[in-house]
């Protein structure tokens, strides 16, 4: 502790009021009836014992004490002694006490009063003296957690800083105690103790602003009168403040991330100077605060704002002379922007692709029947003449028979009037026997034609007529559809969008879901000019060539993804191209 500083309060306590006779502070000492004795006035006045045992009445009770003066004494000049505990926090830490010379009870409190706001001054620096269960870090740590509470417990960062401050200044016993904070090259003034609302233009506030900037430029905290054994410090705002208030000052900067982003500004009247345990909770409780304000004023910034400072802080991290990665790292992003933007790489649109056969032939129903019997299926390689699928020819071969017939009576009709020398008779005999030989071959021809055979080689890719056999068909229903078995073509979707890049000639990959691992060369033959919907989606089919050694495992219907090569091209042209269409397009819908 220091009791020079006590000694000194003391006296210019005492030495303010001509009503004060003599004054003592006391510490618990070793001994529980033994209190020390730290600070007195006068110094070793004939007042010493009465005023420290009521001191020590005060310390023990923890409660203030008014007694009458000694009886050895009744001359002394005063009438009572007035004595009260001082404490740190929530803890006494000592005792303090007056004699006093007061005819009424008003002059009393008066001075009860005024002790008790200057006891508030000395109750940390006490709490290092005795012997007591108190001592500064437990008095620090309380005051750190009631701070943490203040400055979370509130909405906005006016409200929480408001009652920080005013807090503050009653644990320190300070006039006034203010809170700026950094914006940009300047302080703003966001909290003034026991003020709910202020102009910043006020002159003073200015003074007390340009005193943050002196702490918060030079990285220290500043105090004035400044110590003669301290180092230099630029303190002509300082000065200037301290020359307009008569205060003494103490600036803190607020810190954190390594810089400072406020300051705390506490001022007490005359010229007592803040002691070494009241600098150190000062210093406390700002580390405490400078995150919390911080945090508290960044989630309270619009989005801009945020941005900004984000920038700011990662030029400033960029533009260190000490930290050279920053600067690679930098060098490394531009260099890969440009990269990027300059270098060409080649360009692919990919798109769903699918094989089907070179040509395709349909097997279709020549005449109305029933489907009798099918000796093939889906998947199923044919040769050219192959029997496919047989219709039911009972119909038929009845109707043959009936022809047959009408053709033989017609035939013995006309032998019997060529006999007779009928020559009317012979010529509708004749006729007759014409149109039944013609029914009878047409008869004929249908019964051939209700055996289907292969008319090429090639593989059935669909149509599955054993599914339904016994099924009525009518002439011309697509019974199966064949395709040659190592002859394809490769229909390319391509979308709206990337049609325009894509000409005959160009050449591609495919890759398809059945064999992933390959990828099969082709080459654009011809752009459907007519688009078409698949998949919700306006897309052009693309018809390609694949290469004949390569197509020889391939299936009609296998589908896959196809890239077709189209030039060269930046990469952030083939990133940003999309995005930049669709813009084109917005901007035009718009009407601009």
């Amino acid at each position: 502790m220091f009791p020079a500083d006590v000694q000194r309060w003391l006296q210019q306590h005492c030495e303010s009021s001509s009503q004060v006779h003599g004054g003592i502070v006391v510490v618990p000492g070793e001994k529980p009836d033994l209190p020390r004795i730290v600070a007195e006035w006068p110094v070793a006045g004939h007042l010493t014992a009465e005023l420290t045992a009521a001191a020590q009445v005060a310390l023990q009770r923890g409660r203030t004490v008014v007694a009458a003066p000694g009886a050895s004494l009744p001359d002394s000049g005063h009438n009572r002694v007035l004595a009260l505990p001082v404490r740190a926090g929530d803890c006494v830490v000592g005792a303090a006490a007056l004699a006093i010379r007061a005819d009424d009870s008003v002059a009393v409190e008066k001075l009860f009063k005024a002790l008790s706001q200057a006891s508030e001054e000395v109750g940390f620096d006490l709490g290092g003296q005795g012997n007591g269960p108190v001592a500064s870090p437990g008095v620090d740590l309380t005051h750190a957690l009631q701070l943490q509470a203040t400055l979370l417990d509130h909405s906005s960062l006016a409200e929480a800083a408001l009652a920080m401050v005013s807090d503050l200044a009653a644990m320190v016993g300070c006039v006034r105690a203010t809170l700026g904070v950094v914006e940009g090259r300047e302080i703003e003034l966001i909290a003034v103790s026991n003020s709910a609302e202020f102009k910043a233009q006020q002159e003073l506030l200015r003074l007390i602003a340009a005193g943050m900037h002196e702490a918060v430029d030079q990285g220290v905290v500043l105090a004035y009168p400044a110590a003669p054994e301290g180092p230099a410090r630029i303190v002509l705002a300082h000065a200037e403040l301290h020359a307009r208030t008569g205060h003494t000052l103490v600036t803190v900067p607020l810190v954190h991330g390594g810089r400072a982003v406020g300051a705390l500004l506490a001022e007490r009247s005359g010229d007592v100077p803040f002691n070494a345990g009241q600098m150190a909770l000062l210093e406390s409780l700002a580390c405490l605060a400078g995150p919390l304000v911080q945090l508290r004023r960044r989630v309270e910034q619009p989005w801009r704002a945020r941005l900004l400072e984000t920038l700011r802080a990662g030029y400033d991290r960029v533009t260190r002379r000490d930290d050279p990665m920053p600067k690679a790292v930098v060098a490394g992003i531009l260099v890969l922007l440009l990269a990027v933007t300059l270098v060409p790489v080649r360009y692919r649109i990919a798109a769903p692709a699918r094989v089907e056969g070179a040509v395709q032939r349909v097997v279709a129903a020549p005449v109305d029947g029933f489907l009798h019997k099918s000796h093939v299926r889906p998947g199923d390689t044919v040769r050219t003449g192959d029997l496919l699928v047989e219709l039911s020819d009972q119909d038929l071969l009845l109707e043959r028979r009936k022809w047959e017939s009408a053709l033989t009576q017609h035939e013995n009709g006309v032998a019997a009037a060529l006999a007779r020398s009928d020559r009317a008779q012979f010529s509708i005999r004749q006729s007759k026997a014409s149109e039944a030989l013609a029914q009878l071959e047409l008869v004929r021809q249908q019964l051939a034609r209700t055996r289907l055979v292969a008319p090429i080689d090639g593989v059935v890719i669909k149509g599955d007529p054993n599914q339904t056999l016994g099924a009525p068909v009518q002439r011309g229903d697509a019974l199966l559809t064949l395709a040659p078995a190592h002859h394809f073509r490769l229909i390319v979707e391509v979308d709206e969008r990337d049609v325009a890049a894509v000409v005959p000639g160009q050449t591609g990959q495919l890759a398809l879901s059945a064999m992933p691992a390959d990828t099969l060369a082709f080459v654009v033959e011809r752009v459907t000019p007519v688009a078409t919907v698949l998949d919700g989606r306006n897309a052009f089919e693309v018809e390609a060539r694949l290469n004949t050694g390569e197509a020889a495992a391939l299936r009609p219907g296998l589908r896959g993804v196809a890239k077709i090569d189209a030039g060269q091209r930046s990469l952030a042209w083939i990133l940003g191209h999309r995005a930049m269409d669709w813009l084109r397009m917005a901007v035009w819908s718009w009407g601009y």
